[in-house]
Parts: C-alpha cells; structure tokens; sequence
C-alpha cells in the first residue's frame, strides 16, 4: 500500500481541503487588519477596537485550523506554518517602516500649526550626567503647557525650561490640536525607507513558500 492510499486513511479529502482554505484565508485576513492597525498606530491615529478584534480572530482561526491538519496527518510541515510567521512579521515590518517615511514627508512638506501656550508650572525632573569625575551636571525640568484650540482646552507636560508660570511660548500642533514633539528630519527618510524592499522581497519570498505548500495540500488532497 503506497504513501498515498495510507495518508488517505488518516486525512479526508473534505476536512483536509476546508482547513487549509480557512487557514490562507485567515493568514491573509490578519495580514490586512494588522498591517491597518500597524499604519494607524504608527501615525498616532486612533486604532479602532474591531482591528484588534479581527487580528486576534484571525490568529485564533489560523491557529485553530493548523492544529486541525496536524491532528489529522502527523506528517504536517511545521515549516508550511513558520513561513506564515515569518511572511506576517515581515509585511507588518514593511507597513511600519513605509508609515514613518509617509508620515515624515507629509510632516515635513505640510504646515505645521502653532498657537501659544502657557506655562502654568515646572518642576525639576533630574539632572544631567557630569563630566569628569562622574559627576551631576545642569538640572533637568518638565514643564507644564496648556492651550486651547477652537474652543477645545489642552495640556501637556514636556521636558523643558524651566519657564516662569504664566509664561506664554509658542508650541508646535499636531492635526488633532496636541502639542508635536517637533518636525522630524528629512534623515529619518532614507534610514526607514532603506530596509523596506528587503522586508517587502523577504514577505513576498515566505508568502510563496507557504501559499505553495498549502497548494501542494490541495492538489494531495485532491488526488486521494
């Protein structure tokens, strides 16, 4: 009796092709929603909570169908599921790198608001490290700022100062009225840009490994 007719003993046709669909599927769902979540919370925007629900739905579901085929053939390629790892790892690597290039470029081509705060406190936060002999150099401090915008009232602490309480200092807004921590440099582009075709390439190259094997699943399935 060959390979073939004694898998076939173990693994129906039906179950064996309804796992591996759900599990592509499932991959392919939490590649999307995380790669939504990674570039929202990347750019500071708000990450809806069905997001995160649809990651851990996915997850659970690729897991829960993986366990499935391992179940029912012991012979199941571990390495089928550790390029999926791998090829989620990479896309949401590549999202992350490309949202912090298209958020410093549109930060810095835009026009910044600003609009003028005041100081309504400092303290002192700690001291700097010394020069020779180890010792405590200039005194460090957070200041406290509020501002308002279009009727909407602000406040934030900053590492800066000191200030005298009541000051009013010109602070840079972020496009929701909080205070930004400054303009990133157009440096940041080429050192977050640079790793992104290799991420991208190393994505694409482990989601055809595994999209293969679980082909190659299929057509087993299929025939027996």
């Amino acid at each position: 009796m060959g390979a073939g007719a004694v898998r076939a003993g173990v693994v129906g046709a039906g179950p064996v092709r309804g796992c591996v669909a759900v599990a592509v599927a499932a991959v392919v769902a939490l590649a999307l929603a995380g790669s939504a979540a990674v570039w929202r919370w990347s750019q500071d925007d708000p990450v809806g909570g069905w997001l995160w629900w649809l990651c851990a739905g996915s997850a659970a579901v690729a897991l829960a169908a993986s366990a499935v085929l391992r179940g029912r053939d012991p012979q199941a390629p571990v390495g089928m599921g550790t390029r999926a790892v791998g090829f989620l790892l990479l896309t949401l690597v590549a999202v992350f790198l490309a949202a912090q290039v298209a958020g410093t470029v549109r930060e810095r081509l835009g026009h910044p608001r600003s609009t003028v705060a005041r100081v309504t406190g400092c303290r002192v936060s700690g001291q700097e490290p010394g020069g020779e002999g180890n010792g405590l150099g200039a005194k460090t401090y957070a200041c406290t700022f509020r501002w308002s915008v279009e009727g909407r009232e602000f406040g934030a602490e900053r590492p800066e100062g000191p200030y005298e309480q009541g000051e009013e200092v010109t602070v840079w807004l972020d496009e929701r009225g909080r205070m930004s921590t400054g303009r990133p440099s157009w440096v940041s582009v080429p050192l977050f840009a640079a790793p992104v075709p290799f991420a991208v390439f190393g994505a694409a190259f482990l989601g055809r490994w595994a999209a293969r094997d679980a082909a190659g699943w299929w057509r087993r399935a299929v025939r027996e």
